[in-house]
């Protein structure tokens, strides 16, 4: 339980969407408004040692759809639930913010760029670390987070828009 307590922080703070530190070409529109909706998804958390676990995730996106976005994703699987809330902030093809993991009460920073089908940025909190990207096209959304300091690996997750 402890190892995955420690995967749904990683996955939570991954989930926040939020994404990269690699730069992206700036650009005056936001990629939030193709966020702002209901998505659902599965995917794979990849474990120290080879393991994985399959999960089934939900994304709620609200806010302008420009220059701010709160978004609440949950995603579970028959050993745990996560709840990851976010708040972003996009200008000129930089993103930053916040998030925090309700159920393991985590939280850290967010920071770095975005297109208007992609969003690269680098998540942080404590002595976690991870690399976050998000591909958007149209209803589909593709999520993959690296992380280090942690016995979870990677993340990678495939939304799709249901409102």
């Amino acid at each position: 339980m402890r190892l995955f307590k420690r995967t749904a922080t990683i996955l939570a703070a991954g989930a926040s969407l939020v994404l990269l530190a690699d730069t992206a070409p700036a650009t005056a529109e936001s990629p939030f408004k193709s966020l702002v909706g209901t998505w659902s998804g599965r995917g794979t958390a990849r474990l120290e040692g080879g393991k994985s676990e399959r999960l089934s995730c939900k994304g709620y996106y609200t806010g302008s759809g420009s220059s701010e976005l709160r978004l609440n994703i949950i995603c579970a699987n028959p050993s745990t639930k996560v709840e990851l809330r976010s708040k972003l902030k996009y200008a000129n093809g930089h993103v930053t913010g916040s998030w925090e993991e309700r159920n393991f009460n985590q939280q850290g920073t967010i920071t770095g760029s975005a297109t208007d089908s992609k969003l690269r940025l680098v998540i942080g909190g404590g002595a976690l670390s991870g690399r976050l990207s998000v591909e958007i096209d149209g209803t589909n959304q593709s999520v993959s987070l690296s992380t280090s300091g942690s016995a979870l690996k990677g993340v990678n997750i495939t939304f799709a828009r249901i409102g």
